[in-house]
């Protein structure tokens, strides 16, 4: 069961915190691909690439004879499947000079793909769901005839096999096999065929002795691994063939770990990197909020005890004695905090069966301040990193954060003086960079150590959190509407929603011009006087003063009258 307690889960999600190597393609529209991982490595290995203009286009929906391609591409490899013709129309609206009809030709002799019962093919249509299942699934040496992939309820049976398989697996939402497939969701259906086991079947097997024996013919079973004849180990190591071991030779995925310390997949095509990926399959749980030792336990269970345990704060691996403070944490209903995890620190407990491997992350987010960014140098700098440097958990120190290049984050050419944004760092190095959520001129109700109350909203403090000024945020608590005059405030969030830094606003002055006034009889502190005022768009009022607030108190009348003053306005008084 997977924990998801934070406000918006983009990221990291929605800062896609992942590393990309040069080798992975660069498209124009890259920050709008969800499946990032699927999308770098098919076009890596030219399964599936973009457009002449740059750009991916990912919710682009795609088409059947896209599709044919696709499926060419993946079992001949781009080079034999360009090459491919056919020598007669495979349909009837699919003539021999058709873009698609080579590979429409192809996956038709090879039973991969089907026409329309008029003899059609549709190249030019969107195909659904649950038909690209059925090519992915062909291509894995799934017999559609035997497997009940015709016929009225084909579907069904499809859909259950896909899912099995692991096709849709790192789908957003439940997969929906009616609907039309989007460009970026091919990718992820024909990365998964990548990992996925290949199948083949025995044309013969005898179940039984004697004369109860059964012939049973076309059993499927799982391709296993022959040495010396086919790879095993190239995208996992069990004694069976995945597609992508049976026809990608030059493509490796290897076990590792991002720049954060998660558990991670480093994929390489042709010996050059692609890019290292979370293995977010591994995810049990992850939380914005403070964690408790009880709440891990309650997640993991008592693997605690028995896996091995790493710790990661912003890519540092913390030392053994830490390491063993926090295992310690992790017990039933344990109500200490692990680690540094509070409002706005994105805590991720991944578990790995396979090595018995216990890995807890924690990534802060940081609100900094840019500098311009240099076009000569093709670098940008940060005039303040706010709250960077606070890590508790690790006795190293936190070197200093250098310089952002453009060849690393494209984005930072849009930055200028001032600009406020969010960054996370990993050991030193800054890994993202978004702008930074404004609520600009808030006028603040009430302040805490916790949270800000604005009309009823209340903002929550980000861990992080900073006041741009001469005070931390956390010292707002010495404040209160008595003795805090101007409560105005620019707030920033965090990609949750907690406030990670507020600078308080310089609002003009108003003015008063104090005719005269009558003083009260009475001497009590909270007694008013009654004043008579021109405001500086010319009109005039009585208005009510705090007792003893006029420039010369009780003194004589001519040191409070015809006189200006600056005020503010609380509970109907004037100050």
């Amino acid at each position: 069961m997977k924990k998801f307690l934070s406000l918006v889960l983009a990221l990291v999600m929605t800062m896609s915190l992942v590393t990309v190597s040069a080798g992975a393609k660069d498209f124009s529209d890259s920050t709008k691909i969800q499946y990032k991982e699927a999308v770098d490595v098919m076009s890596a290995v030219n399964v599936i690439s973009g457009y002449a203009e740059g750009d991916f286009r990912p919710t682009a929906t795609l088409t059947r004879g896209a599709a044919a391609k696709i499926i060419c591409n993946l079992i001949l490899g781009p080079t034999t499947a360009s090459a491919l013709v056919a020598d007669a129309a495979p349909y009837k609206d699919v003539p021999t000079n058709n873009t698609f009809a080579g590979y429409i030709a192809y996956c038709q002799k090879a039973g991969i793909i089907s026409g329309y019962a008029d003899g059609t093919f549709k190249p030019a249509n969107s195909l659904t769901g649950y038909a690209f299942m059925k090519m992915l699934l062909g291509a894995l040496g799934y017999d559609a005839s035997r497997e009940g992939y015709t016929g009225p309820n084909w579907s069904i049976a499809v859909g259950k096999r896909a899912l099995n398989a692991g096709l849709a697996d790192g789908l957003s939402g439940d997969f929906n096999g009616v609907k039309a497939v989007t460009r970026e969701e091919a990718c992820l259906y024909a990365f998964n065929t990548l990992k996925a086991t290949m199948v083949e079947y025995d044309n013969r097997i005898v179940v039984g002795e004697g004369s109860s024996a059964v012939a049973i013919s076309g059993v499927r079973k799982d391709l296993t691994w022959n040495k010396g004849t086919l790879n095993d180990g190239k995208i996992k190591k069990d004694g069976y063939v995945q597609f992508g071991e049976q026809y990608f030779e030059k493509l490796t995925r290897t076990d590792d770990t991002d720049d954060f310390g998660r558990p991670a997949s480093k994929w390489t095509y042709d010996k050059k990197d692609i890019g290292t990926y979370v293995n977010y399959d591994l995810l049990v749980s992850e939380y914005t909020t403070k964690v408790k030792g009880g709440d891990v336990y309650s997640d993991i269970g008592s693997v605690a005890a028995d896996y091995d345990l790493t710790y990661y704060v912003d890519g540092v691996k913390l030392e053994k004695d830490a390491v063993k403070t926090q295992s310690s944490y992790i017990a039933k209903k344990n109500d200490d905090k692990m680690g540094d995890s509070g409002n706005g620190v994105l805590t991720q407990i991944f578990v790995d069966n396979d090595d018995e491997a216990l890995t807890i992350v924690e990534i802060n987010t940081y609100l900094a301040k840019t500098d311009d960014y240099n076009e000569k140098k093709e670098t940008l700098k940060f005039n303040e990193i706010y709250g960077y440097g606070d890590v508790k958990l690790t006795k190293k120190l936190v070197k200093a954060v250098e310089a952002v290049e453009l060849d690393v984050i494209a984005s930072i050419k849009d930055y200028k003086d001032g600009d406020m944004v969010l960054l996370t760092i990993a050991n030193g190095e800054v890994k993202t960079i978004t702008p930074a959520e404004t609520v600009k001129g808030t006028e603040i109700d009430e302040f805490s150590k916790q949270d800000y109350v604005n009309a009823g909203q209340k903002y929550s403090y980000a861990a992080t959190g900073k006041l741009d000024g001469s005070f931390g945020i956390d010292e707002l608590n010495n404040y209160d509407n008595k003795n805090l005059d101007d409560k105005t405030f620019d707030l920033y969030l965090d990609p949750y929603g907690y406030v990670i830094g507020a600078r308080q606003v310089d609002g003009d002055d108003n003015f008063i011009f104090v005719v005269g006034y009558d003083r009260s009889s009475t001497v009590l502190a909270k007694a008013v006087d009654k004043a008579l005022a021109i405001f500086t768009d010319g009109t005039m009022k009585t208005i009510d003063v705090k007792s003893g607030d006029l420039k010369g108190g009780r003194l004589a009348e001519s040191a409070t009258t015809n006189t200006w003053f600056k005020y503010t306005v609380k509970d109907g008084v004037y100050n």
